[in-house]
């Protein structure tokens, strides 16, 4: 076990926090304020971290979103420090909750990313799909809504292939209803039905709290959008049955903030009442203004509804107040976000450097989306690579740059749709050639190159001119060249051994200059050539 080198007695309050979390918040806190008390004694980063994080959990649930803060940013740093990765990731999934819920979504997909990064490096599979699923549904709320099914569908990977506990069923609900509710939101109500039909049959009677809430919510406005209104009634019905004062806001706000504006949509006064007299003291206890806004923003809509000039004219000075409010939470949002950082930067700047690295790696694609081949970017690497071996053991190395001869007026004549074709299937003859020795990179456009490693130049121009002879197979009509009536290719190739001072694009610019003669020349033919020539082309 994690913390099975503790002592007898701070086992018992770690196994006491396991045991009342999420079911008794004034035991939990008890255990966590002993651990603190004891870890500050220790200076234990491990213990402060558990404890912090803990507290932060049961405010969280407890909707004391200030208090959550407070110790959500003071544990960040002790969990990192003491390799809690699982806590860290957890972490950055409530922060992100929260401040959504404030109404800063770059700070919260800040938030996430930051503990999918943890997720990635850690391989946790769970906190992973917990944040996917979130992601998901910010991106629903931002109109990204193929984003959203990106993610959702990732995640639900994860539910079926590493969860196999009542946590599925909680998990893929979810997944579920972020899929549906995507679909809703692009009118489209006879797919968004097709999940709540998975749903009943999935996970019917194993799930319950805000998931079963949260379902009821979804089905409702399905039914609603599928002309269903018994259904949609009843379900409306079960909300107002079950809802009540212990339901944790920030997690389930989404989904009864958009049952109530269907309420007021089809004229339900008694269930939107019963909705708001649990939803509006939990949003003013929770001290989050955006919240507060958006239940005074209903109320505005049902007031106006009803030509109640004095409440509605009331309740229009507590939005403009609340908005002037919510500037300066932002503000605080982002001040605490910098807190996080700085703790984050004394704790670990080198474990960061690594992750940025990861980022960028992970943001360079090497691959050509259209052909498949190696990129820019995969070039440029194999490019030094390969360069820094033929130098040190001062073996042969060749470049050879193409290019598809008047492509233009193939791409004017027979559109671009065609021309991508074209390119894509003088790619794969390029794939095909590839081997340990024959590398080939898409370079832009309809340019290609290949290098080719240890090899003599007979073997060069061989391969060169059957790549020529392939592609001229192809028989790919060009009413439009002037060198044959089907399309063609023009390379120019510089063969060499790297001196000393010899750099790896030197072959580049000969390459191209061979190319040029080429094409001066005529088209569908071959320049092969070293270093020296470049200047003579």
């Amino acid at each position: 076990m994690e913390y099975d080198g503790y002592d007898e007695v701070v086992r018992a309050w770690i196994q006491g926090v396991y045991d009342s979390r999420g079911n008794d918040a004034k035991r939990t806190l008890k255990f966590c304020y002993d651990i603190e008390q004891y870890a500050l004694k220790k200076n234990d980063a491990k213990l402060l971290g558990f404890a912090y994080y803990y507290s932060a959990e049961t405010y969280y649930l407890l909707n004391e979103s200030e208090k959550f803060f407070f110790c959500i940013t003071k544990g960040v740093s002790y969990l990192n420090e003491s390799n809690q990765w699982k806590l860290v990731a957890r972490a950055y999934n409530l922060m992100a909750i929260t401040a959504i819920n404030r109404g800063n979504e770059p700070i919260a997909l800040d938030y996430y990313l930051t503990g999918l990064n943890f997720c990635t490096k850690y391989q946790l599979k769970e906190e992973e799909t917990m944040i996917d699923i979130n992601l998901g549904n910010l991106y629903l709320s931002c109109g990204q809504y193929l984003e959203a099914q990106r993610y959702f569908e990732h995640c639900g990977q994860h539910v079926k292939k590493y969860v196999n506990d009542d946590r599925n069923n909680r998990l893929i609900t979810c997944v579920y209803i972020g899929m549906g509710t995507g679909f809703l939101f692009r009118d489209m109500p006879d797919r968004a039905a097709h999940y709540v039909e998975l749903i009943s049959d999935e996970c019917a009677g194993r799930i319950d709290g805000i998931e079963l809430l949260s379902f009821r919510c979804f089905k409702a406005r399905v039914c609603h959008a599928t002309g269903k209104a018994e259904a949609r009634d009843e379900c409306i019905r079960l909300i107002c049955e079950e809802i009540n004062t212990d339901i944790p806001i920030m997690d389930i706000f989404g989904d009864l903030y958009e049952i109530s504006q269907l309420l007021l949509d089809i004229g339900n006064d008694d269930a939107f009442l019963r909705v708001m007299g649990i939803l509006e003291p939990l949003t003013w206890q929770s001290k989050i203004v955006n919240l507060q806004r958006q239940i005074i923003s209903l109320k505005i809509k049902f007031y106006r509804m009803h030509k109640n000039n004095d409440a509605y004219l009331e309740a229009a000075g507590q939005y403009y107040e609340l908005s002037e409010v919510m500037e300066k939470e932002k503000q605080a949002m982002i001040a605490n976000m910098l807190d996080v950082r700085e703790s984050l930067e004394r704790a670990n700047k080198k474990r960061r450097e690594i992750e940025e690295a990861n980022i960028r790696l992970q943001e360079k694609s090497e691959t050509d989306a259209l052909t498949r081949l190696a990129n820019r970017f995969r070039l440029n690497d194999y490019l030094d690579n390969a360069f820094e071996r033929a130098q040190s053991d001062q073996t042969a190395l060749a470049m050879e740059i193409l290019d598809i001869d008047y492509f233009k007026q193939y791409n004017d004549n027979y559109g671009h749709q065609a021309g991508d074709e074209c390119i894509k299937r003088i790619a794969g003859q390029l794939e095909m050639m590839q081997n340990d020795r024959i590398f080939c990179a898409r370079y832009g456009g309809d340019e290609f190159i290949i290098l080719y490693q240890n090899m003599t130049e007979e073997e060069v121009r061989h391969a060169a001119e059957g790549l020529r002879q392939r592609i001229m197979d192809l028989a790919i009509r060009h009413a439009y060249s002037q060198a044959m009536s089907i399309v063609t290719i023009s390379q120019g190739i510089c063969y060499d051994i790297p001196k000393d001072d010899t750099k790896s694009w030197d072959f580049l610019h000969a390459a191209d200059a061979m190319l040029y003669h080429v094409k001066k020349k005529s088209r569908n033919d071959l320049a092969m050539g070293h270093l020296a020539d470049a200047s003579d082309k």
